[in-house]
């Protein structure tokens, strides 16, 4: 039985307990031992502590939280919106009705949209006119349009006519989509952690409340609000702070994990009540038919056949490829907790029925390779719009044979109900206006106590091989968690797609660019790194690699990123089918060449070929000062050593820089975590598995230590019966040993563990399966002592790469792995 978050929960089950002194569980022993693998005893009780959650017996620890003043109802005061955590925002989008604000409850308590009270955040819509004006130049009135005023060269507007200027009421424009519009009838609420709380991966949870919950069980709710809790990737277009901000919409990605369309509780529209849902959305190469199939195009997406070029894919929880997910039926008057588990190869949401308790998720996504808007930092955005696509708008076409099956009975033209973004509000704003808010009680963030794996360093960071970073061009090898070299390539005519792809082997991820139509420049499709100050006077060396769809001529320059765009250095580069090295001749920069610069890569037709139709891969961009000066390198880290006397950022107070490169709650045992060993990294002082009586253990037994294997898609960390162990073991994750000699060996025995059972994984020799062992009982948990053997008979023989490879479990990791014994 689940019981609320302030009660003993079960987090394991069909396990018995037992207790010793203050509340201390563990896995009970018998004398005899038996028949077989030891089965759970135990079952791991959550504590009432908020800062630690267990999942599937794996423990995560509060890196960040906001719980809006304490317990809920707990008849705190109002009080201001932590402004470490959050900004407010205000944008015109998915064409909302609303104007955000930025009127708190504490400067405004008449008028408000935020308010911090009795241990909740409130972001209450209210039916008003305000003209949020987004500046714009002007030399006489007439351009400012009705009701506007040219005051000292700039438009002041009051198209409400409420006798004020209400811009200074209206939350900022960042600069991300479309700007905030005059004249909207309703205010509300929308606040993001982007610059304040960004992080990757974790488990996120909070709990809400949707608008109206106040009126009486079984009422149907006015229509028309749509508030959501959701996440973009941090590398979006909105200011110039963090890793990166210049990625466009959907190369960010964006989670929506609660969106509520309150016109779904209507039930002669919607007579499933499938309200509440969650979306996710990420680019994707357009296939045939599709919508954005024209050049240039890409499709952002709600599901995904799979594979498609190794982005993502919906694991059986939606409709279908290209379906939205349907929604979910909850009681709209009641609190609800929702919980997002977001993994390196996929994510899972879930609601009310929680992963710490066992929960099953109502929606699972996976990632794949090239799915790197999904492995970056992302931040939180909780908003409640009024109207638009999903308040209105999203639900026209609908077939009607009257107006009465339409929202608010809009027409019925032809069969299709004809709504507009605010056709279907019907709401009372007199009797109900104080109701139209969405609560939030708290927002946590978790991360995994043994961290995260890293992305290697490119090579092409260390041009001299000397161990140090000297590549003034950061994402040089294009392995980082950001997609910003994808965007604003094509200019003048010039159309085509980039992305980047896993292509493996030795190059790995790559920039990929398809020339759909090269323009008439030699810019018109350029790729470029850009923003790196050069100084005059200073040697550089510069070199990448290219290869393409034909044999081509390239031209690649360094040319200054602004005004005149004057060419520091040129060099064509004739490009086969296969990887070609362009090294140009060391450049000097001009006496007066000092400022920001950029490496570009010019794929357009009015340069040295017709490059339509062409495809190009790019890898190892390098720029370097010919003495290697050490330049600053933060790969796959948002803190830490940068590696040449700086940082690669600051934790929030009370987290720690982690050895995994992000900010997180201090380890138990004090200070910051052990560290998570870079992603496919093994230790060097690991001993080879093939050589001579390394690792042999008594009777001729082999052992093969998992740490000393080489991993790909999980790590080591403490907690083997014999050396370390590796866990983050899920399907498709390969340990692997190189030179192992099988000749005269009959069987293979695997160390594992899981408090759950079910994990399966197949032994390969020379990329053959030779084998198979599954964990048929839950060994009580992931470390020693509860750890069992695992084993399967050999027929192979020879010396070759013996692999222990995942196959896929609901539950995510299939089991920790401490050695293999050859016998």
């Amino acid at each position: 039985m689940r019981r609320s978050g302030t009660a003993w929960a079960h987090t394991l089950r069909h396990c018995g307990i037992w207790m010793l002194g203050l509340g201390m569980v563990g896995c009970s022993k018998k004398d005899e031992p038996p028949p077989e693998p030891p089965v759970c005893q135990a079952e791991a009780l959550e504590s009432t502590d908020p800062s630690k959650v267990t999942i599937a017996g794996v423990p995560y620890s509060m890196t960040w939280g906001d719980d809006f003043g304490g317990a809920l109802n707990g008849g705190q005061p109002r009080s201001k919106l932590n402004a470490a955590f959050w900004g407010k925002e205000n944008l015109g989008v998915n064409y909302e009705l609303q104007a955000y604000t930025n009127r708190e409850c504490t400067d405004n308590p008449t008028a408000w949209n935020y308010c911090v009270e009795d241990g909740k955040l409130t972001l209450l819509a209210r039916q008003e006119p305000l003209d949020c004006v987004v500046w714009q130049q002007c030399s006489a009135t007439s351009a400012c349009g009705t009701n506007g005023t040219c005051v000292n060269g700039y438009c002041l507007n009051d198209q409400n006519q409420n006798g004020v200027w209400d811009h200074d009421e209206c939350a900022p424009a960042n600069g991300v989509s479309n700007p905030p519009v005059n004249g909207t009838k309703y205010t509300s609420g929308r606040i993001s952690s982007d610059e304040k709380v960004e992080f990757r991966y974790g488990y996120i949870e909070f709990r809400a409340r949707m608008p109206f919950a106040e009126l009486p069980a079984g009422t149907v709710p006015p229509q028309g609000m749509w508030p959501a809790i959701w996440l973009l990737g941090a590398n979006s277009a909105i200011k110039n702070g963090g890793i990166d901000d210049s990625a466009g919409w959907p190369m960010t990605g964006e989670i929506d994990i609660m969106e509520y369309s309150q016109i779904k509780e209507n039930p002669v529209l919607f007579p499933g009540n499938e309200a509440m849902g969650f979306n996710t959305l990420w680019r994707e190469y357009p296939e045939p038919g599709e919508l954005a199939a024209s050049p240039g195009g890409w499709q952002p997406n709600a599901c995904s056949e799979w594979p498609n070029n190794g982005d993502a894919k919906c694991d059986g929880t939606v409709d279908g490829p290209r379906a939205t997910w349907k929604g979910k039926t909850l009681d709209y008057h009641q609190w609800h907790t929702w919980g997002f588990l977001w993994e390196e190869n996929r994510f899972r949401i879930y609601i009310d029925d929680l992963p710490q308790h066992g929960g099953a998720p109502v929606g699972v996504f996976s990632i794949g390779d090239d799915a790197t808007e999904f492995r970056q930092p992302m931040y939180l955005i909780l908003n409640n719009a009024v109207g638009g696509e999903l308040g209105c708008l999203g639900w026209n076409g609908r077939t009607c044979a009257t107006s009465a099956q339409c929202a608010n009975n809009a027409a019925c033209v032809n069969g299709k109900c004809q709504e507009t973004p605010g056709s279907c509000l019907n709401i009372d704003w007199a009797a109900h206006g104080d109701k139209a808010k969405l609560e939030v009680d708290y927002v946590r963030w978790y991360h995994r106590d043994s961290g995260y794996a890293r992305l290697p360093r490119a090579s092409c960071q260390n041009g001299d091989g000397q161990g140090t970073s000297d590549n003034i061009i950061r994402n040089c090898g294009f392995n980082e968690d950001f997609t910003y070299h994808r965007s604003d390539l094509f200019f003048e005519g010039g159309q085509g797609l980039t992305d980047i792809r896993n292509e493996g082997g030795e190059h790995g991820s790559v920039q990929w660019v398809r020339v759909d139509n090269g323009g008439w420049q030699s810019y018109s499709v350029q790729v470029r790194q850009e923003g790196f100050t050069l100084q005059a006077g200073e040697s550089y060396r510069w070199k990448v690699d290219l290869k393409a769809s034909a044999e081509l001529p390239v031209l690649i320059k360094i040319v200054q990123a602004q005004e005149p765009w004057g060419v520091a250095a040129t060099f064509t580069c004739n490009v086969g089918m296969a990887w070609t090295a362009c090294s140009p001749p060391d450049f000097v920069l001009g006496a007066t060449g000092t400022g920001k610069y950029k490496f570009e890569i010019d794929l357009g037709n009015g340069g040295l070929a017709n490059y339509s139709g062409k495809e190009v891969f790019i890898d190892n961009m390098y720029l370097g000062t010919v003495t290697h000066a050490c330049q600053p390198e933060c790969t796959g880290k948002l803190c830490g050593d940068d590696g040449c006397g700086g940082t690669c950022g600051a934790c929030l107070p009370g987290t720690v820089c982690a050895g995994w490169g992000q900010c997180a709650a201090p380890s138990p045992g004090g200070g910051t975590d052990g560290g998570t060993p870079d992603a496919g990294t093994p230790d060097a002082g690991a001993p080879d598995a093939g050589t001579p009586d390394a690792g042999t253990g008594e009777g001729g037994t082999v052992r093969l230590e998992a740490e000393a294997a080489a991993l790909e898609g999980c790590w080591a960390e403490a907690g083997g019966d014999s050396g370390d162990k590796v866990v983050a073991f899920e399907g498709g994750d390969s340990i692997c040993w190189s030179n192992v000699n099988l000749t005269g060996r009959t069987s293979a025995t695997v160390h594992v563990g899981a408090p759950h059972a079910g994990g399966k994984a197949l032994l390969t020799f020379n990329g053959g399966v030779i084998g198979t062992v599954t964990l048929g009982t839950a060994t009580c948990g992931w470390s020693a002592p509860n750890l069992t053997d695992l084993t399967t008979a050999l027929s192979a023989t020879g010396t070759g790469t013996l692999c222990l490879t995942g196959e896929t479990h609901p539950e995510g990791w299939i089991f920790s792995v401490d050695y293999l014994d050859l016998k």
